[in-house]
């Protein structure tokens, strides 16, 4: 008889000692400023880590002008982040200038700073968005993340910063609890592109890995969307509805949730399918394993 291991007896373990820890914090939130610098004081003077942080953090005006913040600044690292790669969209380059002008051009081609190798764990302060977001970041595997609730919404932060040394040592002792949560793999593919092109694109940019779910909508269009479901090549069904919500077991509880769909557990390997406003009695959300492909045409 084949048993099925309980996904809450999965712990973390380090092959070595974690040294480096992303922490991204909600933006213009004052809230989160105090428990910001006391985590990032702790780990630098008491764990002696090396802590990363967004560029943009060091230019947050309530940072600079605190104190308490003034001692370790100058300990901390940073990296490029959110800028789109120019390489495949820009033919040439017009500058009007001198030397800096060159040079500042030059580094918009340099695209985001890879943290894959760099960062051993991330650590988040906010709601589920901030998490989101820590999870864009990575657009191949994604380290441990450790998320402290201190947003609106808190399906996926479930820790609370009131004892965060004792949290944060037991995550660094690799005892913590882990649970593993599936991401789409999502190409973006436009009309007339060859396969040529499309292999090009899942290379690019237009490839992208995302954690709660992918949407295809009518937009700002008044009329109802026509929308060809694919799964493994086999055409499934036409939707004819507002469009169409293909969702992970994390994100079921996102807009699908919303939309009339049920809450898969993260640990269940699925894709949720869930139609918006359907033009449509008899079209309700399906599950569909996680291996699958889905394709979706707009007509």
């Amino acid at each position: 008889m084949k048993t099925i291991q309980d996904p809450a007896s999965q712990r973390l373990t380090w092959n070595k000692p974690p040294i480096s820890v992303l922490v991204i914090k909600k933006i213009h939130d004052s809230l989160v400023i105090q428990p910001f610098i006391d985590l990032v004081r702790w780990l630098i003077w008491e764990k002696k880590m090396s802590v990363y942080v967004e560029s943009a953090v060091m230019d947050d005006p309530q940072l600079k002008t605190n104190q308490l913040f003034q001692p370790f600044k100058d300990k901390l690292c940073t990296f490029r982040e959110g800028m789109d790669d120019l390489t495949d969209k820009v033919d040439f380059i017009i500058c009007l200038g001198g030397d800096g002008t060159l040079l500042y051009a030059s580094s918009l081609f340099q695209g985001m700073d890879d943290l894959t190798d760099k960062v051993d764990f991330i650590i988040c302060l906010g709601g589920d968005g901030t998490l989101l977001y820590a999870s864009s970041l990575f657009q191949q595997s994604v380290p441990p993340v450790m998320a402290f609730h201190m947003g609106s919404l808190g399906f996926l932060t479930p820790f609370e910063f009131d004892n965060f040394q004792d949290q944060v040592s037991t995550v660094l002792d690799g005892h913590a609890a882990l649970t593993l949560r599936s991401r789409l793999r999502c190409l973006i593919v436009r009309k007339n592109e060859t396969i040529t092109a499309i292999e090009k694109l899942s290379k690019q940019n237009t490839c992208h890995l995302v954690l709660n779910e992918v949407v295809v909508d009518r937009g700002p269009s008044p009329y109802l969307s026509n929308i060809d479901l694919y799964i493994d090549g086999k055409h499934i069904t036409t939707v004819q509805g507002d469009g169409l919500i293909v969702s992970t077991p994390t994100g079921s509880t996102a807009y699908a949730v919303a939309a009339g769909a049920s809450m898969i557990h993260p640990s269940v390997p699925a894709i949720m399918v869930t139609p918006i406003c359907p033009h449509s009695l008899s079209f309700r959300p399906i599950v569909v394993p996680a291996g699958v492909e889905l394709k979706i045409c707009v007509s």
